[in-house]
């Protein structure tokens, strides 16, 4: 898999549409001149979204987002503003597509990225897991994560 971009989302990433680099426009294969191009996307739990990239047609700064699809995931998965997207592509496999979502916590005083569990509501603890160096034992921790 490889990582198309990484992004802290913004308000307007979470209540309309999310603003996609303009780097990472290549990876989407509009084809033809077209505009627009809906793709499948699989979440870390395996449920697959559908996503529509759109590019403006005018002017020289084209300005990609993800639009059709979107809010849906937004609202199903509780995403919120602060929250870091990354998404991947599968270069082996054909328009192979995977979506993580991650929420900053407090764990033992440091700040740090944990995956959300589907349907988790703010306020609700979630499982870290972190490692040990000296001994390389893992160890299964409670979070609580922060309403936003």
């Amino acid at each position: 898999m490889k990582i198309l971009f990484t992004k802290v989302l913004t308000n307007t990433d979470v209540e309309k549409r999310l603003a996609v680099p303009n780097n990472s426009l290549k990876h989407f294969e509009l084809e033809n001149g077209n505009c627009s191009k809906s793709f499948e996307v699989k979440d870390e739990n395996g449920s697959t979204w559908t996503f529509r990239c759109y590019v403006r047609n005018d002017g020289a700064y084209k300005k990609p987002v993800l639009s059709s699809g979107w809010r849906q995931f937004v609202l199903n998965k509780g995403v919120h503003q602060g929250d870091l997207i990354t998404l991947y592509k599968d270069v082996e496999a054909e328009a192979s597509y995977k979506i993580e979502v991650q929420r900053k916590i407090k764990l033992l005083g440091k700040e740090c990225w944990s995956s959300l569990e589907p349907d988790q509501p703010t306020g609700a603890t979630a499982q870290v897991q972190t490692t040990n160096r000296r001994n390389r034992r893992s160890y299964s921790s409670l979070a609580v994560l922060p309403d936003v």
